[in-house]
């Protein structure tokens, strides 16, 4: 057991930057404050709902760390320590920032710039993923398919993240959806300027519907804004880091016979 936990040490410590790791625990450390200090005032309107929420998106904060918890064969582990620098901050940015400091009404279009910018988080996540997935098989994949499948990949998580949005309201007595006109202006302090509309809302009876159609629009172009960023540096793809350059090398050296995706 302890030979086990001295080769994760190492494994995470030989992969990750000291920079990297100051980074993700002053992010992490931020979140932790929030948290307790959550649960030792509370907030008259969110109650316990809040600390919940900040700590589930601290457990993804943890994202790399979880994935070298992982059998050796699992693709998980072949990422890149480079994507928890991306995902950490996106949740940060939302929870801490957008729920505890209540960003989310202070700013306007914070919400709506947080969903363009996860779901094009989530592209990321998705080339990074491809590129795994290609080490551990050693096939060899033309950028432009990667490129594709990281595009889906990142529609998907950012469905996921409205299902998400879905059941903490449903079932948890959020908000996060804005289904209830009334329950976001009380978050919004009662000034009804504070509720950013990205679609102008004739009606309160659609104001959940415009709230939520207003996500999905940023999600969209969140989307292809990193799709057609990859499409121009796909950087997993070329240079010192292209991986289907490792592949052939590693089946040369092996006598592997070598494969493309067509």
């Amino acid at each position: 057991m302890k030979k086990v936990i001295i080769d994760y040490k190492n494994r995470i410590l030989s992969n990750v930057s000291k920079a990297e790791l100051i980074y993700w625990w002053i992010l992490r450390g931020l979140m932790i404050y929030g948290i307790v200090e959550s649960l030792i005032f509370g907030d008259e309107y969110l109650g316990s709902n809040q600390p919940l929420q900040m700590f589930a998106n601290l457990m993804g904060m943890f994202g790399y760390e979880i994935a070298q918890m992982l059998p050796a064969n699992s693709r998980l582990r072949l990422l890149s320590p480079k994507f928890q620098n991306i995902t950490a901050l996106g949740f940060f940015l939302g929870s801490f920032g957008g729920a505890y400091l209540n960003f989310y009404y202070i700013l306007p279009g914070y919400d709506k710039v947080l969903h363009a910018l996860g779901t094009a988080e989530a592209v990321y996540i998705g080339y990074e993923y491809i590129a795994a997935t290609q080490l551990k098989f050693k096939k060899t994949c033309p950028h432009q398919i990667a490129n594709l499948t990281a595009l889906g990949f990142g529609f998907i998580l950012s469905s996921a993240w409205e299902l998400f949005e879905f059941i903490f309201d449903q079932f948890f007595g959020g908000d996060a959806q804005h289904w209830n006109y009334e329950n976001a202006l009380a978050v919004a302090g009662g000034d009804p300027e504070k509720i950013f509309h990205l679609f102008p809302v004739e009606d309160p009876m659609r104001f959940a519907l415009m709230d939520t159609m207003g996500d999905i629009v940023l999600n969209f172009i969140g989307a292809f804004i990193m799709y057609w960023i990859l499409c121009i540096i796909p950087y997993r793809h070329k240079g010192k880091n292209d991986v289907n350059a490792i592949i052939v090398k590693y089946n040369k050296e092996n006598n592997i016979e070598e494969y493309s995706v067509n």
